[in-house]
């Protein structure tokens, strides 16, 4: 073998090596490839999904705002008309008519268990006529009687201001419920 046909055979075999490294090169950087694409594609994916995730969160949280403010003012709608409805109870009250004012005093005068008796000036002439010597004085009242013992220490309270409070407290579910519409009570009464 002559040197001519030993270098034509090394060159040959250098070049099917190259071509072999060549292809092994193309198919590994081809293999890289598709695994940064795909890996580029899963990081998208969970990006896209954190994105979705985070604006599902925001939108829930605005939602919970929004729902919570609208709750909020609703309270204060609400609470604005019972205190409407306070007043207004209050002032009718003040202006009861003499003969039904007269038949509240004589039944809380007789629930009295107390020996010294009060009530406002607008009462005390009908309150006097009836207990006599234990009318004690006037108080600060719409009206009603406040009654106590002979050391001052214990009083009963059957003003109309204490009643009505404590009715209205007692009540206030109800009272917003007729209301506010929110229970059925055999008539109709929807404010709002």
């Amino acid at each position: 073998m002559s040197v001519g046909t030993v270098s034509k055979a090394i060159i040959e075999d250098a070049k099917k090596i190259a071509k072999q490294y060549t292809i092994e090169l193309d198919e590994k950087r081809n293999t890289e490839l598709s695994e940064i694409n795909e890996s580029i594609d899963k990081l998208k994916e969970k990006k896209k999904e954190a994105v979705a995730i985070k604006i599902s969160l925001l939108a829930k949280t605005e939602t919970s705002r929004t729902n919570l403010e609208i709750k909020r003012k609703r309270l204060r709608m609400e609470q604005d008309i019972l205190e409407v409805v306070l007043i207004e109870a209050k002032n009718r009250l003040e202006k009861l008519e003499p003969e039904k004012r007269e038949i509240i005093l004589n039944k809380l005068i007789s629930v009295a268990t107390l020996s010294n008796i009060y009530s406002n000036e607008i009462d005390e002439k009908y309150v006097k006529k009836i207990v006599k010597d234990k009318y004690k004085g006037n108080v600060t009242c719409m009206g009603g009687i406040l009654t106590e013992d002979d050391s001052g220490k214990i009083r009963e309270e059957f003003t109309f201001d204490s009643i009505l409070e404590s009715i209205f407290n007692n009540n206030l579910r109800e009272i917003r419920d007729i209301l506010l519409g929110e229970t059925e009570y055999g008539f109709q009464c929807n404010i709002l």
